[in-house]
């Protein structure tokens, strides 16, 4: 059975300050290749460059196993691996989650997801026999403010 996985980003200042710098080296290869009216080597590698961080930026997502909860990050030295039973509670925002884990950076983390991938997510975790945390539905948790 294919493993389902759900992409998120980052809380919103390290999302910005990401692409920022990511679009930055895309707007570097575009001014380098206006300069030569042939194809030129540098913008070429300086895209490919680009287009690395841009696949990398998307590498962020969960995987649900048997007991665990995988949170795959843009560096493979800093993914993590969350037992299920101790994720304490799942805040849903309008636009992101927040998990609150004793495994977890701070005890607790924000992600940014889509709606769609959100409650893809949330129906996964609650089908899952060894959670037993609290889901809360949060209006008030927003992307721009994290305590």
């Amino acid at each position: 059975m294919k493993k389902r996985v759900y992409h998120w980003q980052p809380e919103l200042s390290t999302a910005i300050i990401y692409w920022s710098c990511t679009f930055g080296i895309l707007f570097l290869s575009l001014i380098l290749t206006l300069e030569h009216t042939r194809p030129y080597m540098t913008s070429n590698i300086v895209l490919g460059i680009f287009f690395l961080f841009a696949v990398l930026g998307f590498n962020r997502y969960f995987i649900i196993e048997n007991e665990s909860l995988i949170v795959h990050t843009l560096l493979p030295v800093r993914r993590k691996k969350i037992t299920l039973a101790t994720i304490e509670l799942i805040r849903i925002g309008s636009n992101c989650i927040e998990l609150t884990s004793t495994e977890l950076r701070g005890d607790t983390q924000l992600f940014i997801m889509t709606k769609k991938n959100k409650m893809a997510f949330i129906e996964s975790i609650k089908k899952q026999k060894l959670f037993t945390g609290k889901i809360v539905d949060d209006p008030e948790l927003k992307i721009g403010r994290h305590y």
